[in-house]
């Protein structure tokens, strides 16, 4: 966990980078601590800092080509044509301090909108980068507040 004055009841976390089919985005380092990091189960969608978010909607799309897009959802503005089950979806892992990482498979990469769209379950942030729940689900998530340390499993809820 990380520290912050901005607020007792949430938790922070110092994200430290991301990689899309085993490749980093192409940001800096410090384009990740741009904005705090709070990670919330009640957040559906996952706001990142804009700088860092761009690069990712990119390589998703680049590692999606052949897939036909679709129009932007509401604050969704990466979406494709069909179902995230029934696509070919490249890897992404989310890196965090103290080595914790998020592999995420297609359904914690992609939300679908409607029966024939899916689209990034992520969206870039103002003021605050949340990691929401699509990340989390399949996850147990340990919060261990004495020791100020949050831990990923997969297969929290299969």
């Amino acid at each position: 966990m990380a520290s912050s004055s901005l607020d007792d009841s949430l938790y922070f976390i110092k994200m430290t980078g991301i990689k899309v089919a085993g490749k980093p985005l192409s940001v800096s380092s410090s384009a990740y601590s741009s904005l705090p990091t709070i990670i919330d189960s009640g957040t559906v969608i996952t706001r990142l800092p804009t700088g860092v978010y761009s690069a990712l909607s990119k390589a998703v799309a680049g590692a999606m080509k052949g897939t036909p897009r679709a129009s932007a959802f509401s604050i969704l503005d990466t979406c494709f044509q069909g179902q995230a089950a029934r696509l070919r979806v490249p890897e992404v892992t989310m890196a965090f301090a103290g080595g914790a990482a998020l592999k995420l498979a297609a359904r914690n990469l992609l939300v679908d909108v409607d029966s024939a769209t899916t689209c990034l379950a992520f969206a870039p942030a103002r003021s605050a980068a949340i990691i929401g729940n699509t990340q989390q689900q399949t996850f147990s998530v340990v919060y261990d507040v004495k020791n100020s340390k949050i831990g990923f499993a997969a297969g929290g809820c299969s």
